[in-house]
């Protein structure tokens, strides 16, 4: 079985075949999934997709690029995260966007800590975006004594990566790790402790190489796996099981 530990199904990209793509993961071996918001339109859809399937959870945050959601959500977040039945085990995705840049970084990084605090006064994990952010992420994470870290979509070298899990953060890996020019990030893949290893696929974004270019899907988590267990010299179940055991005693599902 795999685990898809991030991934958007409620994006409008799936709207003409939304049961389709779920239907497509399972059959690809996809047992759990977890639906990530990064605002306030998309929180409420996670935790729609949460409450409508059995095998979906949700995570709830402000993504760094809609700052300006973060006021008004956070009570929101806090009181439904706070009840079990509605199914949310991470709070995310938060984080640092030094790409897009959409908000100053003095705005970013106070959203950010906050949602840091939150995750903290709730117990649950945190689902971190860091593009372009490395060293900034990692301070702000280290002054809060952030707790549960997953670095998601991991896009970086060997030096932040080793900084993540001597720290015991998660690194988890999509689609970029299949990209042949992606160094780095195959050699953090290649790497990582097999006991913080995660694998997602940020559905509908970022694709794996086969299907660069295009739509990506629940179903190519798959192809992640394959890819990092060729990297290592195994076989694909070991990653599956490993990537697997951590997400269910991570987010406890």
């Amino acid at each position: 079985m795999w685990i898809d530990t991030h991934c958007h199904p409620f994006d409008k990209q799936f709207d003409l075949d939304r049961g389709e793509i779920f239907e497509r993961g399972r059959a690809a071996g996809v047992g759990k999934m977890i639906s990530v918001g990064y605002n306030k339109w998309a929180n409420r859809k996670a935790l729609e997709d949460a409450q409508e399937h059995a095998d979906v959870w949700a995570a709830v945050g402000v993504h760094p690029c809609d700052c300006q959601d973060w006021d008004g959500e956070k009570e929101w977040m806090r009181e439904v995260a706070a009840v079990a039945e509605n199914r949310i085990i991470a709070i995310g995705e938060a984080g640092l966007d030094y790409h897009h840049m959409r908000h100053p970084k003095e705005e970013q990084e106070r959203v950010f800590r906050e949602q840091i605090q939150l995750s903290k006064e709730l117990g649950l994990p945190l689902v971190v975006h860091s593009r372009d952010a490395g060293e900034d992420t990692l301070r702000i994470l280290a002054e809060e004594d952030a707790q549960k870290v997953i670095l998601h979509c991991f896009a970086y070298g060997h030096e932040v990566a080793q900084q993540a899990w001597d720290r015991g953060y998660f690194t988890a890996f999509g689609g970029v790790v299949t990209y042949p020019k992606a160094k780095d990030v195959q050699a953090a893949a290649e790497n990582c402790p097999l006991d913080l290893l995660l694998v997602e696929t940020d559905c509908p974004y970022i694709a794996t190489q086969k299907h660069r270019g295009k739509r990506n899907e629940i179903a190519y988590v798959v192809e992640v796996g394959e890819k990092i267990a060729r990297l290592r010299g195994v076989d694909v179940s070991e990653i599956a099981a490993a990537s697997t055991k951590n997400a269910q005693q991570l987010f406890e599902i």
